[in-house]
């Protein structure tokens, strides 16, 4: 398999966690969509990351059937619990992931958009959003993992927060239950073998941004 992207995205990253998680062998193309765009609308016509090659030369191109194709091929490590648990993960997996889209946007539009340029209303609409996202987050994760065993939830939970922690820490901010949750991700084998590159990030354009800029 191939898995195409850059370990600084939460949704490349949560991929590339469930594959070693589940014991799969693959490559990767650490390839941007910003600077490799074209490279990228090879593999996937929206030029989104990520995209996973399988072996038969069939692609996915959503992190969430990655992820379901991957818990079907090996049900006996699957990611998404049964019972009780199911209701909770989808809760906070669907947040965490919501959080992520909007937490992109948002980086995007601080780092690569020119002061000039930028929309005061979306930006403003982005970071309620995102606050909005991490204070529920806050209030409901109060274990790790968040159903009993690793799932689906702790990978985009523990993804997006290791991103804003890099990215975005203001906003972050103290957040005292997500950040022992990210601290507890970042123990987990499959989360230490796919970890967070600041270096993929620098070498494909991404800056900080001026602190009195930051959210």
């Amino acid at each position: 398999m191939i898995l195409w992207g850059l370990m600084d995205s939460p949704f490349v990253r949560r991929v590339a966690v469930a594959l070693h998680h589940h014991g799969c062998a693959y490559d990767r193309q650490p390839l941007s969509v910003f600077r490799d765009f074209d490279a990228m609308r090879a593999a996937n016509p929206l030029g989104q990351a990520p995209v996973l090659t399988l072996d038969d030369g069939s692609v996915l191109t959503d992190s969430r059937a990655m992820l379901e194709w991957l818990d079907a091929l090996h049900p006996a490590t699957r990611l998404t619990p049964e019972g009780p648990a199911l209701l909770e993960m989808l809760q906070v997996e669907a947040v965490a992931l919501a959080l992520a889209d909007k937490a992109v946007l948002l980086t995007g539009e601080l780092t690569r958009r020119p002061a000039a340029l930028r929309d005061p209303e979306a930006i403003a609409r982005l970071q309620l959003q995102l606050d909005g996202a991490l204070d529920w987050l806050e209030a409901r994760v109060t274990t790790a993992p968040v159903s009993g065993a690793l799932s689906r939830a702790d990978l985009a939970l523990g993804c997006i927060i290791r991103y804003l922690a890099e990215k975005q820490p203001r906003r972050l901010g103290d957040r005292p239950a997500l950040r022992r949750h990210s601290a507890w991700c970042e123990t987990r084998p499959a989360f230490a073998a796919a970890p967070y590159s600041t270096v993929e990030a620098v070498a494909a354009g991404w800056r900080p941004e001026p602190l009195e800029e930051r959210p």
